[in-house]
């Protein structure tokens, strides 16, 4: 029996998407098992200028689960497109991969899917509007605002033909 599914006229082995953050952009994968294993991959956020993140302690654990506030660490557009996206299309054998994108402003996501846009080795972009850390919303995610959120979506749209997936926050009361 085949776990293989179609998604976004894709093929994908088996429906698991590794989620943003969770393996980078692709390097941890390699090191531990087939990249096929997994159906694909989100890649860290990826913002117009290189990020550190947040000081340690970034992770806490509880017998219920765990907080995580990472603070969008990753290296920046440029080096995003000079190296890490040519890296994935070597190293991970045409795994699809959605390429995670976040920005404290509307104009910074489009700034960054339209400078990533004409590369190869993905499949599409999620936006991560579900993120505290980089808006400028006094702390609050740009999905929990309906205007700026149709602000990202309405900048964004027409700077691909790729597929856009939008992460939303878990914690909308509506």
């Amino acid at each position: 029996m085949s776990a293989s599914v179609e998604l976004f006229s894709t093929r994908f082995a088996n429906p698991v998407l590794l989620a943003a953050g969770t393996c980078g952009f692709g390097e941890p994968v390699v090191d531990v098992m087939p990249p096929r294993a997994v159906g694909g991959i989100v890649t860290k956020s990826v913002t117009v200028e290189p990020r550190r993140g947040n000081p340690a302690p970034r992770v806490a654990e509880y017998a219920e689960g765990m907080l995580n506030s990472v603070g969008l660490a990753n290296p920046g557009v440029d080096a995003v497109r000079a190296g890490k996206l040519p890296w994935m299309k070597r190293n991970l054998g045409g795994l699809p991969a959605f390429v995670s994108v976040a920005g404290a402003r509307a104009g910074e996501y489009a700034h960054v899917v339209g400078a990533l846009d004409g590369e190869d080795g993905f499949l599409g972009f999620e936006l991560n509007l579900s993120c505290p850390n980089d808006s400028h919303l006094g702390g609050r995610p740009f999905c929990l605002d309906p205007d700026a959120l149709r602000e990202v979506l309405e900048l964004v749209r027409p700077l691909t033909e790729r597929t856009l997936l939008v992460k939303l926050a878990p914690n909308d009361p509506d």
